[in-house]
Order: C-alpha cells, then sequence, then structure tokens
C-alpha cells in the first residue's frame, strides 16, 4: 500500500520533513521504507518493520506506519544534531 507524500514539523527543531511510503500487511507484522526529504532535498531512505500483535493493528496499518516514520524522523534529526 501507499502513504502520499506527507509532512511532518520536527518537535525539537520545528524543521518540516516530507516523506513517503510503501507499506505491505503480513501474516505477523508490517513491514514498511520510507523516501525522506528536507528542504527539497531528498535524504536517506528509511524502513522497519511492526509487530502484528492485535487483529486490529491490520485495520490501523496506515496510521501505525506514519507513526513510526514520524519517530524515526524526530531520531535521525536528534542524533544528526546532539540533542
Amino acid at each position: 500500500m501507499h502513504i502520499s507524500t506527507t509532512t511532518h514539523e520536527h518537535g525539537t527543531n520545528a524543521k518540516i520533513y516530507g516523506y513517503e511510503a510503501e507499506y505491505d500487511v503480513g501474516a505477523d507484522s508490517i513491514v514498511w521504507k520510507a523516501s525522506l526529504s528536507q528542504g527539497g532535498k531528498q535524504l536517506e531512505s528509511i524502513q522497519g518493520s511492526i509487530p502484528l500483535t492485535s487483529p486490529a493493528l491490520v485495520a490501523l496499518a496506515e496510521q501505525a506506519v506514519r507513526d513510526e516514520i514520524v519517530k524515526r524522523i524526530d531520531q535521525l534529526d536528534d542524533t544528526r544534531h546532539g540533542l
């Protein structure tokens, strides 16, 4: 499944990041990969998986992926800037 280009404002430094993602819901996890950009520059891609711990998570898969991507964007930027 596809998540169209979306923006996220970093909570600490207010930088605006863009991301676009693909994800698949499997039998035991949601696997995703996202392309990141910031200020018009393409950044590295990130990827991950989310274990399916409840049948309800399948219905909420897109939001679960969005939440994970935002968390990773914030972690990446904090790591880069020593926050």
